[in-house]
């Protein structure tokens, strides 16, 4: 029997948008999948987790989340849109019962990863890992109790946390499964160009903010009302009054894609767009150890210790017309604190490939010498090549968290500002107005602490046959401490 609308997450349709990784978890003992049990008779037996599935379907499927750097995991099933939780509650003998019903990650949803050295078994795919799942009933509990699969002959796979050791029930494997849904695997190329018509393209970038408490959204932190007002004031460039064509935006949470996207695709009248959109999100990742890549969650408190509602994990988006069907998610090199990332989505209409992207902050924990700022700016000129080597027009930018290389900067003020000549020596910016050789600058855009920025961040990249024209910056930064960044992109005929 289907599940009823309010059955499953109403974030669903939301999460739908995420270029994050998709996981599975099957059984050591028998290879049997995780799967999420659908509407039986008892209503307490919704979501329950077995161990039953035969293959990495729908109902097996889900993404890995943290909001403690990777030391614990959430994870959220496709099939409900909610996080598995252990319910301690439950009367016995349901002690600890794992049903996929949660709504954030508090302390039932949030397991405690144990990866062993075990070798996954034959024909697990590439990245899988064989791992025991710790749970806590509270955090202050001295031990745990790890998330055991009934494999005997009466039992019929359901997971529970109970075991007080790792046995041959409590040994699961972690592994990948390709993504679906327009989605790229790391190893596929972009569909084929049509054409390259010459053509203008307005793009605007902004970081938005949306999970620093500094800023000033309502609590700290952008609910999803608050943001795509603020998104609206900003959507025509001051410098011609145009609409974009493509946004790249950055300190995004996931849940809000979708729901930009609805706002986009507005009429005028209403502060949209008129136009149809697709809004990818592409996760920052965190990681333990040895584990995989976890998307790293938006906060859920604001700035005085308040619960909010879940937003999703914590990353990159890009808002390109609905005329994508094919986008990629980058893994660019970070430290271990946070693994930055980079989006692309192509036009093979208009020959024209897009990316967003967001690196290292510099903070002591996060790059604090630059070094891993210069090998991401590396990186990000590889990607652009490639599709350059397909024949599409390459358009990118966000925020680099780097001043450009005029005037020379040292470390302490944004710098080392050569850090970027990578970039420039193959493409030109948005601050040099439709000059490559022009000097290697532009108007400040973030970090103004009287209201008035004093330092340009947020960058906008082009080919150097493509001028950039109407190179403006927002008149205020609203509740984001980066102001808007706009230019138009003059693509001559490929």
């Amino acid at each position: 029997m289907p599940a009823s609308a309010s059955e499953i997450s109403e974030d669903a349709d939301a999460v739908s948008k995420s270029a994050g990784q998709k996981w599975a978890l099957k059984t050591v003992l028998t290879g049997k999948y995780v799967s999420v049990g659908m509407n039986e008779t008892d209503e307490k037996e919704e979501w329950i987790l077995r161990a039953q599935g035969a293959a990495p379907k729908k109902w097996e499927l889900f993404t890995l989340h943290t909001n403690h750097a990777g030391y614990t995991i959430g994870m959220r099933f496709i099939a409900t849109g909610f996080f598995a939780s252990s319910e301690f509650s439950d009367v016995d003998p349901r002690t600890g019962l794992l049903r996929a019903r949660g709504i954030r990650l508090g302390q039932w949803q949030q397991f405690y990863p144990e990866y062993l050295n075990d070798a996954p078994p034959p024909g697990s795919p590439p990245g899988s890992v064989v791992v025991a799942l710790g749970t806590k009933e509270a955090d202050t509990d001295p031990a745990v109790k790890y998330v055991s699969a009934d494999l005997s002959a009466s039992g019929d796979g359901r997971l529970r946390s109970r075991a007080s050791k790792i046995g041959s029930w409590e040994k699961f494997v972690l592994e990948p499964v390709p993504n679906e849904e327009g989605a790229a695997d790391e190893s596929e190329n972009p569909p084929a160009v049509t054409a390259a018509p010459a053509d203008k393209v307005n793009v605007m970038t902004w970081n938005v903010c949306a999970n620093a408490k500094q800023c000033t959204w309502s609590g700290g932190l952008a609910g999803y009302e608050e943001l795509a007002d603020g998104i609206q004031a900003r959507l025509r460039n001051p410098g011609n009054n145009e609409l974009p064509d493509v946004i790249f935006f950055q300190e995004f949470c996931e849940k809000h894609a979708k729901r930009i996207e609805w706002m986009l695709e507005k009429p005028v009248s209403e502060g949209g767009t008129g136009r149809g959109w697709d809004v990818r999100f592409a996760p920052i990742h965190q990681q333990a150890g040895s584990g995989p890549l976890i998307q790293k969650q938006c906060s859920i408190t604001d700035k005085d210790g308040q619960t909010i509602a879940d937003r999703g994990a914590y990353g990159v988006a890009i808002a390109v017309p609905d005329t994508n069907t094919w986008y990629k998610r980058y893994d660019l090199p970070s430290p271990e604190f946070e693994k930055r990332t980079a989006v692309c989505a192509v036009m093979p209409a208009q020959a024209l490939a897009t990316c967003s992207a967001h690196l290292s902050s510099g903070y002591t924990e996060d790059d604090p010498n630059a070094t891993y700022r210069s090998k991401q700016a590396q990186k990000l000129v590889e990607i652009t090549k490639t599709y350059e080597k397909q024949g599409y027009r390459v358009v990118f930018g966000g925020d680099f968290n780097l001043v450009p290389p005029y005037p020379d900067a040292d470390l302490a003020h944004g710098g080392p500002s050569d850090t970027l000549n990578v970039v420039y020596d193959s493409y030109q910016e948005c601050g040099q107005l439709g000059d490559p050789g022009a000097l290697r600058g532009g108007k400040p855009t973030a970090n103004g602490a009287d209201g008035h920025p004093t330092r340009k961040l947020d960058y906008i990249f082009s080919p150097k046959n493509a001028p950039i024209s109407d190179c403006t910056v927002s008149a205020t930064t609203g509740h984001s401490d980066h102001w808007t960044l706009y230019g138009s992109v003059h693509l001559p005929t490929g």
